[in-house]
């Protein structure tokens, strides 16, 4: 009972955000990159179209291809390992799919409320790469509880990025530091 309300108020939320981002989407500029969309400084507009080379050329070692039948609107979708911390990139045609097709799935697996196993999980292909075993000290292994291993995502041009963290600020330090390293 509590994960359905959780997963109805989840999915509430998403798609408050989403239809807040796409009423703002109207007035793009013509996309500067790195620049915050709306006011939101994980969502960045750019013209450009990331693929997994440019984060293997920041120096990212992809170590995993996923299957991306069962995850909507995306064209691929890596597991990345950058300054020993894991990463999720999905790659989509362009920003505005990321936006409408990415967000959802990207916001279900990360953060607080992020559901990372069970029946509930919306895209199963590497769903044990994306949680961590949580256990309080002196708990023995079979007492572990699963959390996000991403805390936060961002959306540039058409790659949504999640990456590693304990917290919202420092997966997003995270994120900038690989995004940084781009050339």
């Amino acid at each position: 009972m509590f994960a359905e309300s959780k997963k109805i108020v989840s999915t509430a939320l998403t798609a408050f955000m989403l239809s807040m981002l796409l009423a703002s989407c109207g007035s793009d500029e013509g996309g500067s990159s790195n620049s915050a969309e709306d006011g939101n400084p994980n969502i960045r507009t750019s013209e450009r179209i990331y693929t997994i080379a440019d984060l293997k050329a920041a120096g990212g070692k992809a170590n995993k291809d996923y299957d991306v039948a069962e995850l909507p609107g995306a064209e691929s979708a890596w597991r990345v390992i950058f300054n020993r911390l894991d990463y999720e990139a999905r790659f989509y045609p362009d920003h505005q799919t990321a936006l409408d097709e990415g967000v959802e799935y990207a916001d279900h697996v990360t953060g607080e409320d992020a559901v990372v196993t069970g029946e509930d999980v919306i895209w199963s292909e590497g769903a044990k790469d994306r949680r961590r075993c949580s256990r309080s000290e002196h708990t023995p292994h079979s007492g572990c509880s699963y959390s996000s291993r991403y805390w936060d995502f961002v959306v540039l041009g058409n790659m949504i990025l999640m990456c590693e963290g304990l917290e919202g600020p420092e997966s997003i330090k995270n994120c900038d530091e690989l995004i940084a390293k781009i050339p």
